[in-house]
């Protein structure tokens, strides 16, 4: 039966996670995000303009709320590319809940924009949203979704890319808090309910006016979710989702945990570096080192000539006793 609320006040801490969960005899099914730790570090570790790490912590829930069925070793992939102050924010989460973000600014042409730079039209211009799902493993499928964007916001962009690559009806809200007096750090949160098609079922044992009238009163509790109550690690997922649907009941699934994270290596650096023929990359050294920096995480791998050098010595052959 679908999940009653605790009777006691949570005392541990509830953020960082997907929560999954479906209305109860219907075609719609959700997602909740709620991020602390994660998004704070993946936005702490760039000295952004403040306007920036506001749509890029946006674009952070929104990939969030997209990755719930990632199978293992996919990727999502979710970019917004214009011409503007702001050439690119990309956001990949991937398998297990792992995220890492990256926004590419031209900081004059953005202090130029001045107030304007709340407005996401305004920083990256001409643009549009890809969202890209590469489903890893023996597979390697790999799907891409691309829409131009409209609007002042992600949100409100990612309602029109769900209408025309999944032909699902969808609702959303995003809260992003930046850090002030009160608070020490980045939180955001948000969630998404999709209106799935019919495939049988419950569903079409409804009338169409039913179904309407289901759609349009789950959206309506949705719009008495707080930003306080989404942003709250103190107030369970569970808890939150039966206040605001336990109506119609709502069914949850199994929580699943985010962290931020990135895939770059010294090792997967070595083997791009070897791809360079070695007296192109040995020009490439200043002061005898070769600096390469993580656009993501802004972490710093450092080879000198020496590692440079043995990037391109061949193994020694262990030659087998007589």
């Amino acid at each position: 039966m679908p999940r009653k609320p605790s009777k006691t006040a949570p005392e541990k801490s509830y953020s960082d996670f997907i929560q999954p969960f479906l209305i109860d005899r219907s075609a719609i099914r959700g997602r909740l995000v709620r991020l602390e730790k994660s998004v704070n570090d993946i936005l702490s570790a760039h000295n952004y303009p403040e306007a920036v790490s506001l749509h890029l912590a946006e674009q952070i829930v929104l990939a969030s709320l997209l990755s719930a069925t990632l199978s293992d070793g996919g990727i999502l992939t979710v970019q917004a590319k214009g011409d503007g102050a702001v050439r690119f924010i990309v956001v990949d989460v991937m398998a297990g809940g792992t995220i890492r973000g990256y926004a590419e600014v031209d900081k004059a042409a953005l202090k130029k924009l001045g107030s304007k730079a709340a407005d996401l039209s305004k920083i990256l211009g001409k643009s549009y949203l890809a969202v890209t799902l590469d489903q890893g493993g023996e597979s390697n499928q790999r799907y891409q979704g691309i829409v131009e964007l409209s609007g002042n916001t992600l949100s409100e962009a990612f309602k029109g890319y769900f209408f025309q690559s999944q032909q699902a009806e969808i609702a959303v809200h995003v809260a992003v808090r930046a850090p002030d007096k009160y608070h020490k750090a980045w939180r955001a949160g948000g969630i998404i309910i999709e209106r799935m098609p019919s495939e049988g079922g419950h569903e079409m044992e409804m009338s169409s006016e039913e179904q309407d009238e289901l759609w349009n009163r789950t959206q309506l509790f949705m719009r008495t979710l707080k930003d306080e109550e989404m942003l709250s690690h103190h107030v369970t997922p569970q808890n939150l989702l039966y206040r605001l649907f336990n109506q119609d009941g709502v069914w949850v699934y199994k929580l699943q945990p985010l962290k931020s994270g990135c895939r770059c290596s010294r090792e997967r650096v070595k083997s791009v570096l070897k791809s360079i023929p070695k007296k192109e990359l040995s020009t490439m050294l200043s002061d005898g080192k070769l600096t390469i920096d993580c656009q993501f995480c802004n972490k710093k791998e450092v080879f000198t000539k020496t590692d440079v050098d043995k990037l391109y010595r061949k193994p020694v052959k262990s030659q087998k006793a007589k």
